[in-house]
């Protein structure tokens, strides 16, 4: 031990740099590392932006551990092999600790930086960055700091870049292409503020139209035909003037949002059986198993209820909207005048253009169930009239029959409808 001491007090210089070496190579194994995730669905594609509309440029699988790079609208910038940028949706990937906050900001220092696509000298050159230009450093290894370089990864020497406090965030926006907004939801406010508390200017009916002018967070900033001007929510409205809700750029169902509505709930009770139980259980009931089963795929799942809970038509058609959903399934059973008196599965739209190929492809799916299926129809049905998402509403069966009951309180029919509106689901999002 005492030759130790006296080798280590000897070579104090040795010792510090060996130090040094160890602390440098953890830095960079740590930065490297902080904001690692792991792709939780099967596949999940990449698209060269942060949202459903930008292009898509490949998949990566489940397992497959991914650099992210920033955040935005809930998609996370991330850095593929080979060095390429791509952006994926957070819900579909472990994220429980990811933050873009440790990408730094660096100023360039010196005139005509040059940029390598690898951390050396002799590999391809990408281009030059002016002095004083701002980069994004992903992480730094020994003498090279990697960038985010013109929507990919590359390299600079480190001794030109000046790190700085700050932190990084996306750059990426997207230009707005709307032109018009109309309102889809009675009694809408015109407010002064983009926020809930802001004034109102006036109430506004269903169908009224307005000219778009930009946008603040999850609000609209309008125009009205008499030139009064104030934000209106973005969850009660479509956008471009357009009847039916934007088509969702979504190509596999692990990238699509969805809501499931369980009908009733608290007070309103619902349909009564002979059995003396209620539709309002029911409904929830298969809602869940419908979620576990959606979930398993990747989809992103939201209930408008998760309880016994009282939930207004209004509050339900709108929390489509509200989130953005790719598609809306209304969960119910039906109930005739006098008891056996009605059988089968219906499933219900309101808008054709809209709506019309979401019912087809659930629809096509539940045929084969215990219950007959008396196929889709048309219906001015609240929660889908005003629902400015693709939406539908299924009647699972009558409640008050007693052949159908058997069935609905089986968990082998549940079972099934749950797994046939998520081959529907996949099978619309083809």
């Amino acid at each position: 031990m005492k030759k130790i001491i006296t080798f280590l007090i000897k070579n104090k210089l040795f010792v510090a740099i060996v130090f040094l070496i160890s602390i440098s190579s953890w830095s960079t194994v740590a930065l490297a590392n902080a904001n690692s995730i792991v792709v939780e669905s099967d596949s999940v594609n990449v698209r060269v932006g942060p949202g459903l509309s930008y292009s898509n440029m490949g998949q990566v699988k489940k397992g497959d551990k991914l650099a992210i790079l920033a955040e935005k609208n809930k998609w996370y910038q991330v850095r593929l092999s080979g060095d390429k940028i791509g952006w994926v949706a957070s819900w579909l990937i472990d994220n429980t600790e990811v933050s873009s906050a440790t990408n730094k900001v660096g100023i360039v220092k010196v005139p005509n930086t040059t940029v390598f696509q690898k951390n050396n000298s002799d590999s391809e050159v990408l281009g030059t960055i002016e002095q004083s230009q701002k980069v994004t450093v992903m992480y730094q290894e020994q003498n090279w700091s990697q960038i985010l370089y013109k929507g990919t990864a590359a390299w600079v020497k480190s001794q030109f870049i000046q790190g700085t406090q700050e932190t990084s965030s996306s750059s990426n926006t997207s230009s707005d292409d709307i032109k018009t907004v109309t309102v889809t939801q009675a009694n809408t406010k015109l407010r002064i503020e983009p926020n809930d508390n802001g004034r109102v200017i006036k109430s506004i009916n269903v169908g009224k139209k307005f000219d778009y002018l930009s946008k603040s967070g999850n609000w609209y900033k309008v125009r009205d035909s008499d030139g009064s001007v104030g934000y209106i929510a973005s969850w009660l409205v479509t956008i471009s003037g357009s009847k039916s809700a934007v088509k969702s750029a979504a190509t596999n169902i692990s990238e699509a949002t969805i809501v499931i509505d369980p009908g009733h709930g608290g007070t309103d009770v619902g349909a009564e059986s002979s059995k003396k139980t209620y539709e309002k259980n029911f409904t929830l009931k298969y809602a869940k198993a419908i979620k576990s089963d959606l979930e398993k795929t990747g989809a992103r799942v939201v209930l408008t209820r998760s309880g016994d809970d009282t939930k207004s038509l209004g509050d339900r058609a709108r929390l489509s909207s509200k989130i953005e959903a790719d598609a809306y399934i209304s969960l119910h059973f039906d109930s005739s005048d006098q008891s056996d008196s009605g059988s089968g599965v219906t499933t219900y739209y309101y808008d054709k253009d809209k709506d019309g190929q979401l019912a087809t492809d659930i629809n096509s799916q539940l045929k084969n169930l215990a219950i007959d299926n008396r196929g889709t129809q048309q219906k001015d049905l609240y929660v889908l009239h005003y629902n400015s998402q693709p939406s539908v509403l299924i009647e699972l069966g009558y409640i008050n029959s007693s052949a159908d009951y058997k069935h609905i309180n089986s968990d082998s029919y549940k079972e099934e409808v749950a797994k046939d509106v998520t081959n529907g689901l996949k099978e619309y999002f083809k």
